[in-house]
């Protein structure tokens, strides 16, 4: 009886009013002690909501009734939201997104270093919320007319099918609508497979499955893309890392080199193509691009080759184990160090040998906050002092952005 009674008591619904977003996407709301979490709300609302998870401090719920809608509530766009895991915030008008964005990443680094409360802390919103992704990581499953390619559903590893998709740049929607007619005929495999999608300001696109792009006769499906940014063209590829944001490449270049007022060396670490080696060899005497991708560093030579730089360096080797290498010798001397590391961030092996290279600046690229900070928080705080953090709105429709922390030696 007793465990029955617990049971019915989980599954009641109960009234909960929305204070803000956090980053993961879902509205806060509080119950009592506790934090309530429900996704696909917005500050302001009023909603009836049902538990499907309780923990000491916190319970997830879902709504099962709006009572009173928050201020800038809108119709989503996009007939796949709400089911579709790509996107959390379509309901909520653009601006009220930035302006979530900008009060996550002020509340997250005034908790994590208080010192940052004298800074002001802005994100900046992208010129098209809409239609601004030249790549993008589709999923596919089955064949002939089974065949579904799409992204994983909310919380789940089925895939929610999707003809089109609004965020999309169009040689982009061309890109998904090979893949999908490839699959009905049966030609890119039986099995389950995750599949890159890439595009160019040309027109150009590219799929990359296995390691390996798709092939096949045709103007508009390249192995390798081209994209201009700023004075320089990047050559890239669907298989490797490139940011998605068409309208934001130059805003994201223009916030990670103010500092680089020039000087004698730069390291730009996990430097992937070059996007951020190729404009810091127009500040600096000479730079270091590290990549451990091959394709990736084979991009980066070729970047460098077409820009006619003979300043930069690009190795291929994994961070932590270059750094080892190279710091076991001598500390080398580098006026500033840039890194951009995966979602995951970098190992506190790699910002204890960043620290004891002591460059002057440290510019930090992350597409997570949280694990931005926990690794800034790993630095010597005598040492270092955080001189600006900015945010960049690469994701809109999502919880995601890209954030630039500076920090300047003390």
């Amino acid at each position: 009886m007793r465990q029955n009674h617990r049971r019915t008591e989980s599954a009641a619904s109960f009234e909960v009013e929305i204070e803000k977003l956090v980053y993961g996407g879902e509205g806060l709301g509080r119950r009592g002690g506790q934090v309530v979490f429900v996704p696909f709300t917005v500050p302001g609302d009023r909603v009836e909501v049902r538990p499907h998870e309780r923990k000491k401090n916190f319970i997830r719920a879902t709504v099962t009734k709006m009572l009173t809608p928050g201020a800038g509530r809108i119709d989503p766009p996009c007939p796949h939201f709400g089911r579709c895991g790509g996107c959390q915030w379509q309901h909520l008008e653009y601006p009220r997104q930035v302006e979530a964005k900008r009060r996550i990443l002020e509340e997250t680094f005034h908790h994590h270093f208080p010192e940052t409360r004298q800074l002001s802390i802005s994100m900046k919103a992208c010129p098209d919320p809409y239609g601004y992704r030249s790549r993008a990581r589709v999923q596919l499953r089955g064949t002939g007319d089974r065949a579904q390619v799409g992204f994983f559903r909310i919380r789940s590893h089925l895939v929610e099918d999707v003809q089109s998709c609004p965020l999309f740049r169009p040689p982009l929607l061309k890109a998904l609508s090979f893949v999908r007619q490839s699959q009905g005929e049966g030609r890119l495999g039986p099995g389950d497979m995750e599949l890159e999608l890439a595009c160019d300001e040309d027109g150009g696109w590219a799929v990359a499955m296995e390691d390996s792009p798709a092939s096949e006769a045709g103007e508009t499906l390249r192995s390798v893309l081209r994209r201009r940014v700023g004075d320089f063209v990047y050559e890239a590829a669907a298989s490797v890392f490139f940011q998605a944001n068409e309208y934001m490449l130059s805003d994201l270049i223009a916030a990670a080199l103010p500092p680089a007022r020039g000087g004698n060396a730069a390291l730009d670490l996990f430097a992937g193509v070059g996007f951020f080696s190729l404009p810091l060899a127009s500040c600096y005497r000479s730079v270091v691009a590290v990549e451990s991708d091959s394709t990736a560093h084979q991009l980066c030579l070729s970047n460098i080759a077409l820009a006619g730089l003979l300043n930069v360096q690009a190795v291929r080797a994994e961070v932590a184990e270059w750094m080892h290498a190279l710091g076991s010798v001598a500390a080398p001397a580098y006026d500033l160090v840039l890194l951009d590391p995966p979602r995951t961030g970098v190992s506190v092996e790699i910002m204890k040998r960043l620290a004891e290279w002591a460059p002057e600046t440290i510019v930090y690229v992350s597409c997570d906050p949280q694990t931005l900070v926990r690794d800034l928080a790993t630095l010597p705080g005598r040492d270092y002092r955080i001189c600006s953090v900015e945010g960049l709105d690469m994701f809109p429709q999502t919880f995601h952005f890209e954030t630039i922390a500076v920090l300047n030696r003390r």
